[in-house]
């Protein structure tokens, strides 16, 4: 009797399993499966405008072909995208765990605190994040633009401290830093608000127990906060990845978009394929790596 209550149980789990997947289910079926399907074939095509709308002629891989061969921007703007990334990723981890760990504490206006932290979040869920992306970044100017941008601009500190005798370069590295702590904000309030769920989650017996063998704030991190939350920051991370990937600053990105607004839609579905396939094996072994080395209490 126990097994079949077990199994009955194990049912109406499996049955709202599905009834939440169902939704998720069927956006994929009707917004994602056919507009990939058609993206593969205007990749393998030559896309002309007729009296009927879009005629597609089959061109094999004359298109994989051009990029790989011919188009100048391509690998650079690959690489810098794919490369870029990885630093941006690690820095936007660090910074969210530390202000997760600074949030979890007691403090005044706590509450006021972590909602402009979350703010950004809320804000770039409509379109808001559109005019900002258009207008404030100017995104989307040409394919082989290599040019900083960023969501909010410091002041050029090479004009204010012109008269200091200030090398202008160090200047410059300044004026990046303050740009990119704007940024930085900007991109972390979903991650931060994870990882302040998983450090909100860690039993407070642990630390209670480290500190009655000793231990430091230093070695309570190390060997109780980061172990505990490294599932949750296991998918911090692919978030992030993903994140810095189809960001408004992704080089692949304008360049796919660029194809587009051109109408050379063929070579826009082409890029989009390649990069598609390049994030994933990306994401993939990330995935895979952390998956083994994070920690499961289950285990």
């Amino acid at each position: 009797m126990k097994r079949k209550g077990g199994r009955s149980l194990e049912r109406q789990r499996a049955k709202w399993g599905w009834l939440f997947l169902s939704p998720w289910i069927l956006g994929i079926s009707l917004f994602f499966v056919w507009p990939m399907i058609q993206t593969v074939i205007y990749s393998f095509s030559k896309l002309t405008v007729g009296p009927n709308g879009f005629e597609t002629s089959f061109v094999g891989a004359e298109n994989y072909l051009y990029f790989f061969t011919d188009n100048s921007f391509f690998y650079n703007n690959l690489v810098t995208s794919l490369w870029e990334a990885i630093p941006s990723t690690l820095l936007i981890i660090t910074f969210s765990t530390m202000i997760a760990l600074l949030l979890k504490e007691q403090f005044p206006l706590r509450g006021l605190a972590r909602a402009v932290f979350f703010l950004p979040v809320i804000i770039a869920s409509g379109p808001v994040i559109s005019i900002l992306e258009t207008q404030v970044m100017g995104n989307g100017a040409a394919m082989g633009a290599e040019t900083a941008t960023h969501l909010f601009q410091a002041p050029d500190l090479t004009l204010v401290f012109a008269d200091l005798g200030v090398p202008e370069k160090i200047l410059e590295s300044i004026t990046g830093i303050i740009n990119e702590i704007f940024d930085l904000m900007w991109k972390s309030g979903v991650q931060i608000l994870l990882m302040l769920s998983a450090v909100n989650n860690i039993p407070g017996s642990f630390y209670e127990v480290a500190m009655m063998e000793g231990a430091t704030a230093w070695e309570k991190f190390w060997k109780i906060t980061l172990p505990t939350v490294s599932p949750t920051l296991v998918v911090v991370v692919i978030y992030t990845l993903i994140d810095n990937f189809v960001g408004y600053d992704n080089l692949m990105i304008q360049m796919i978009t660029d194809y587009y607004k051109d109408t050379h839609y063929a070579y826009s579905s082409t890029v989009g394929l390649i990069y598609c396939v390049c994030v994933l094996a990306v994401v993939g072994l990330v995935s895979w790596i952390l998956s083994r080395v994070a920690f499961y209490s289950a285990e």
